[in-house]
């Protein structure tokens, strides 16, 4: 997969998807940006990736100025941008009857909005060399629902919508645009649910014809391939990385 030398931003690179993306693209070459909203965690991740040619960017998904400054740091830096994976994301957990409209926003401006946000961005440098990739982190509940997950299902049902949209107006400008729908992924993030007894980490691989949860390097192999030329005939494609949960309509009783 040909992809050293692309010049990509990833959001949300201090945990989770988006740092393993980060490792994994850094040893294919990539130079990368990476952002986060904590300088300190976006620091102390950094160290933890090979890369030889790398911009930190402290900044908020859902900040439309801030993210326009990142990306021309980014092109300043770089010359141009090939790539971008928009990780960044929340998920809080409730049922639709106590969730409050805070909460419900929260999920949209981070999850939709964010991505959208730098989606855009890029896409008018990408438009002057009609060619990029864009790759948003979606989720196998963006086809499917589950209790006391209404906002998130519903950020990231609007997250697939959207990269179908941007790859029909945006393909005959020569960016592509899709999404890696993952299942429960041992991060930071799901540990958290775990702890807090709002995942049901049985029930889900019950549910997975593989038998267990995702782990991030298996996302980001999902990332790196949208960006490199081996898919290059790929855009507006939804990527289950989810061991088959989708696929599955027996769910399995205890």
């Amino acid at each position: 997969m040909t992809t050293s030398g692309f010049r990509t931003i990833i959001t949300g690179a201090s945990s989770g998807i988006g740092l393993a993306t980060a490792q994994k693209l850094a040893k294919s070459g990539h130079r990368l940006t990476l952002v986060d909203r904590d300088a300190a965690i976006l620091e102390a991740a950094s160290k933890t990736i090979d890369c030889s040619d790398m911009l930190l960017a402290v900044g908020d998904v859902t900040d439309a100025a801030r993210v326009e400054e990142i990306v021309a740091e980014s092109v300043a830096r770089f010359g141009g941008v090939d790539g971008l994976v928009t990780s960044a994301g929340i998920v809080r957990t409730g049922t639709a009857l106590e969730v409050d409209v805070e909460t419900f926003r929260a999920h949209l401006d981070v999850n939709v909005t964010g991505s959208w946000l730098y989606a855009q961005a890029v896409a008018r440098h990408m438009i002057k060399q009609q060619s990029g990739s864009i790759v948003m982190i979606g989720s196998v509940y963006g086809a499917a629902g589950a209790p006391a997950r209404a906002a998130y299902c519903a950020s990231k049902g609007a997250v697939h919508n959207l990269v179908q949209a941007l790859a029909v107006e945006w393909g005959p400008l020569g960016i592509r645009v899709n999404a890696v729908a993952p299942t429960g992924v041992r991060t930071p993030m799901v540990q958290a649910l775990i702890d807090s007894g709002s995942f049901n980490t049985e029930g889900v691989k019950a549910r997975t014809p593989l038998g267990r949860l995702a782990e991030a390097d298996e996302v980001a192999d999902g990332c790196a391939f949208l960006l490199s030329d081996a898919s290059r005939m790929i855009t507006g494609d939804i990527l289950r990385v989810d061991g088959g949960w989708l696929a599955n309509g027996y769910i399995q009783s205890k």
